[in-house]
């Protein structure tokens, strides 16, 4: 079952942030590190403060994963066409529950959520080390639009010359 989240969803949806930010912090290392989440940050989402939502996958009376999403619009450059759109900030299944269709399902009520609010479409960012996460992302329909790209620069060897 997918349902918005409650307060009390907060002690499990903190360990998922734990699996989350363990994950991105072993796949880039020079970047990301273990941290745990300001649960300020995640009452607020539960309260739907800032056009924030949070949807858990809960099984068994057990939460399984949880996705935030939050309503925006398009950069307000002159070549964007000015839209609504719904951001797919985090989205995470526990480890034991992955590839039981929870993270298709969270990424439906967010969809389903973005229709009730009038949006043209989702976007989200995700790790290129995160292949799985990707896979998942493609076969739910969505397509590369844009691509960041970084530099790691050596100062230490930069000054060294």
């Amino acid at each position: 079952m997918i349902r918005k989240a409650h307060i009390n969803d907060l002690p499990i949806i903190h360990k998922l942030y734990s699996v989350l930010f363990d994950t991105m912090a072993n796949l880039e290392p020079d970047y990301m590190k273990a941290a745990k989440q300001d649960e300020a940050f995640v009452k607020s989402v539960i309260n739907e403060e800032n056009d924030f939502t949070i949807f858990v996958a809960e099984d068994n009376n057990q939460v399984q994963g949880f996705a935030i999403a939050q309503l925006q619009s398009a950069p307000t450059y002159n070549c964007f066409v000015q839209q609504r759109l719904v951001y797919l900030m985090d989205l995470v299944v526990s480890p034991d529950s992955r590839g039981k269709g929870y993270g298709k399902k969270l990424i439906q009520a967010v969809k389903a959520w973005g229709m009730e609010h009038n949006v043209e479409y989702v976007e989200l960012s995700v790790l290129t080390q995160n292949k799985k996460a990707i896979e998942l992302y493609l076969r739910e329909g969505f397509d590369t639009f844009n691509l960041s790209m970084r530099m790691r620069i050596d100062t230490k060897k930069n000054n060294d010359e």
